[in-house]
């Protein structure tokens, strides 16, 4: 597992259809499939001058049906409503503050903030002139 913020998702893809992916079928691996595993992502993460910013689509889903918990290391997402259900987990860098981890609901999009703790975050040097 990547080292800051992976992505694990409960669900089962068993139900649709994969992609005809030719070097995969014809001969059992693809050498291309890192390129295109990227897009699939169900959430976006930005990194910042303070941290990084995790992005997850909610849309129909109220802030009283979503649930965000920390525990060793990892930060899970779910959410639950009268029509689906949803589960997602990270493992979170280990520069980040987990104290301080923020999350709101802005249009159908879940925002979690992660800033990083005051002494892991890049110390301006000033420069002067002679």
């Amino acid at each position: 597992m990547a080292s800051a913020l992976a992505r694990s998702q409960n669900g089962n893809t068993a139900d649709r259809m994969a992609p005809w992916r030719p070097f995969r079928d014809l001969f059992g691996f693809d050498p291309f499939q890192s390129l295109g595993s990227n897009w699939a992502f169900e959430y976006d993460v930005t990194r910042t001058e303070s941290g990084y910013e995790v992005e997850i689509p909610v849309p129909g889903y109220k802030p009283e049906q979503i649930e965000v918990t920390f525990k060793d290391g990892i930060l899970s997402v779910s959410g639950k409503n009268d029509r689906r259900n949803f589960s997602r987990s990270f493992t979170i860098p280990e520069d980040v503050d987990t104290e301080s981890i923020e999350a709101q609901i802005n249009d159908g999009m879940l925002v979690l903030t992660l800033n990083r703790r005051p002494e892991a975050q890049p110390k301006r040097i000033t420069i002067r002139g002679k």
